[in-house]
């Protein structure tokens, strides 16, 4: 049994905050991962970082970093586990090995998370485990922020969680799961959270495929934002 080392709770009235924790964390600190393991997440996330859907925001309660990776974890001695980035690495460009964690378990009903490594997880784990434990053919889970995206979500035709659901709550993944429940939903690849102003994930059997997917969707929503402002009155 690992440490607790931070706990959760959601006060409704605080303002929207990437990164800060909001399920109870049961932590045990650990190795890193050799690099060569973590090489496909690194590079994607590296990709990801320069098209500014992971990153860092200033904002007045300080900088805020947004965005995170994961890749389930195939281990035999590990099924059921996923690698995740780690809490607050969103505003480096290129992370390290001791910039991951691996979630062992968790447990929705309790809005916890257990897991080990050199740095504690991500505070969107528990989203990302409600993709691992519901779709079997699901490797790679990619969170990113997308102010095109997120505000063009109905004309795109992408499926959305509740607006009145906040981030990194077993309300968020609830709605997740209701969603993945819809053939129609699923088969999009790419989920909107509307209680989460810009964020989007995608989600697919690879990284090639879930990173494609938020690129294309990227390049539809630039080019829906572009006519609309085309067809502004000038003045």
């Amino acid at each position: 049994m690992g440490v607790l080392e931070k706990g959760g709770g959601n006060d409704p009235l605080a303002p929207e905050r990437e990164g800060v924790t909001k399920f109870t964390l049961y932590y045990t600190r650990g190795a890193p991962l050799m690099a060569a393991r973590l090489a496909t997440l690194q590079a994607w996330r590296r990709i990801l970082f320069d098209l500014g859907l992971i990153g860092q925001e200033l904002t007045a309660a300080g900088p805020i970093g947004f965005g995170n990776v994961s890749e389930r974890f195939d281990a035999q001695e590990r099924r059921g586990c996923f690698l995740i980035t780690a809490t607050q690495t969103g505003h480096k460009p290129t992370l390290t090995p001791k910039d991951y964690s691996l979630v062992t378990g968790w447990d929705l009903a309790a809005n916890r998370i257990d897991a080990e490594g050199p740095a504690p997880p991500s505070s969107e784990s528990l989203t990302h485990a409600i993709f691992y434990a519901l779709l079997a053919d699901v490797r790679y889970v990619f969170h990113g922020h997308s102010p095109e995206i997120w505000s063009h979500a109905d004309a795109l035709g992408l499926p959305s969680t509740d607006r009145r659901v906040p981030y990194g709550t077993p309300e968020m993944a609830r709605e997740v799961q209701t969603l993945l429940a819809l053939p129609d939903s699923r088969a999009t690849g790419l989920l909107v959270m509307g209680g989460h102003e810009n964020g989007v994930i995608s989600y697919a059997a690879t990284a090639d495929a879930a990173g494609d997917m938020l690129i294309q969707t990227l390049t539809r929503a630039r080019g829906l934002a572009s006519k609309m402002k085309d067809k502004r009155p000038s003045g």
